[in-house]
């Protein structure tokens, strides 16, 4: 890779990420301070980062140590996301069973003028990804009553649009549809994670049919405070790897680097003082010294990202990926991509050039309508129509028109015979409709 390039990129990226990991690992440190309690997993992590700093700042190499915690923190958010997955099935059902025990004010329309209004919602913006994310959202909440042929063909449908694209898009969507119907979880759920587990276990074996106006009571607030802390641990979690990212395009572009010794001293003083006091867990204020100096800050973090896109990337090839410093430039690339989990390339990795057909698609479908078959026998029928419901919205658009979207929604509010499940579902319908308005 042309060295001036390669110096320019990683300047920028250099510059940028220092900057961020500053900021960052400050609003981290004054989050673990005023929290009065953090997950044992969590403060584990913090000190590791904390380590792996004091190790970098005294001249050892960290990358290797570094990239294990990136990786343990992935696996912890996987889990965690899981649990939500998981959560958001069980959500859906207590949500449909909400107006058995509580008296709510009802929407007022028919399902055939409702059923007006979602279209017009779907058609009121001339952005097909705006159109396509609303008709994902209305599919979502809308009652499921179908045969398990209708429903896998359905599916079929949906990923036929990956026909004649790379094997890699078709890949991201089973492992999504897998993880988010609960049809393949990621291993060690239980580990550290006992008190969900056992909440999962409950909501996987109540019975729903049966379940007490108390039942349902306790049921949703449980649910309710697992997905708060839910928020919160994964919130931190993504806080520490955006850090680690950073902290892996310092390593990465350090040698190649061009930046003033002034500039890295502020930096680096910053980091350390930080660092001084997240390790003997003194959570008091910093001076106003401190606060000066990080509010030099202000305005570089944008100004280097700038700089920072104008240095294009070679694109990928065979050829390329023998190349170790543009491997390195891709990695810095995919760490500043804005995706937090982002899996990193390897010296010597192969571009994928087969693209899905007609077989491979239907092979890769019935592997995993196997999986999710065994999933749906074992549930109950509104967990099953819940599952359904998830895995349709995660589908690329599947209709080919207008009409068939609006014979979709009628169909599915005229095959419901439950009038209090409708009418939740029109509830949820009319709160996302008047969310999305409240953003224009």
């Amino acid at each position: 890779m042309e060295t001036r390039l390669l110096k320019k990129q990683m300047t920028a990226a250099y510059q940028y990420s220092y900057v961020r990991l500053v900021l960052n690992y400050y609003t981290l440190f004054e989050i673990i301070g005023e929290k009065p309690v953090i997950p044992e997993r969590i403060f584990s992590c913090c000190q590791r980062l904390n380590g792996l700093l004091k190790e970098h700042f005294s001249g050892k190499n960290a990358e290797e140590e570094l990239l294990k915690l990136r990786k343990d923190i992935t696996h912890e958010v996987e889990v965690l996301t899981s649990y939500t997955d998981c959560f958001q099935i069980y959500e859906y059902v207590l949500n449909r069973m909400e107006r058995t025990f509580r008296v709510l004010p009802e929407t007022g329309l028919d399902d055939e003028s409702f059923a007006k209004r979602l279209v017009d919602f779907i058609t009121d913006t001339k952005e097909t990804a705006v159109m396509n994310g609303r008709i994902r959202q209305i599919i979502g909440q809308l009652p499921v009553r179908l045969t398990k042929q209708k429903f896998y063909s359905l599916v079929m449908e949906g990923l036929s649009v990956y026909i004649g694209s790379p094997r890699e898009n078709l890949q991201d969507m089973m492992d999504t549809l897998r993880t988010e119907s609960m049809a393949k979880l990621p291993m060690g759920m239980e580990e550290g994670h006992k008190d969900l587990f056992e909440l999962l276990e409950q909501f996987r074996h109540a019975d729903y049919k049966t379940m007490t106006g108390e039942g349902y009571e306790e049921a949703a607030a449980k649910l309710s405070l697992a997905c708060e802390g839910l928020m919160d641990e994964s919130g931190l979690y993504l806080m520490l790897q955006d850090i680690i990212n950073d902290f892996c395009v310092l390593i990465f572009a350090r040698q190649e680097a061009v930046i003033d010794v002034k500039e890295e001293e502020l930096y680096s003083s910053l980091t350390g003082e930080i660092l001084e006091k997240f390790s003997k867990e003194d959570f008091t204020p910093v001076n106003e010294d401190f606060f000066d100096r990080l509010t030099q800050l202000e305005g570089r973090q944008e100004a280097c990202y700038e700089r920072y896109l104008r240095a294009e990337l070679p694109e990928e090839s065979n050829q390329w990926n023998q190349d170790p410093d543009y491997i390195k430039a891709v990695n810095v690339d995919r760490l500043l991509s804005g995706s937090s989990f982002v899996a990193l390339k390897k010296t010597g990795e192969k571009v994928e050039t087969a693209i899905v057909d007609r077989s491979f698609l239907e092979e890769r479908a019935g592997e995993y309508f196997e999986e999710l078959e065994k999933v749906l026998t074992g549930a109950s029928r509104p967990v099953a129509r819940a599952i359904m419901a998830k895995v349709l919205s995660d589908l690329p658009v599947y209709f080919n028109s207008i009409d068939e979207i609006k014979a979709y929604i009628e169909g599915s509010f005229q095959s419901c015979l439950d009038e209090a499940e409708k009418e939740t579902c029109k509830e949820l319908l009319e709160e996302l409709m008047d969310d999305e308005n409240n953003l224009v």
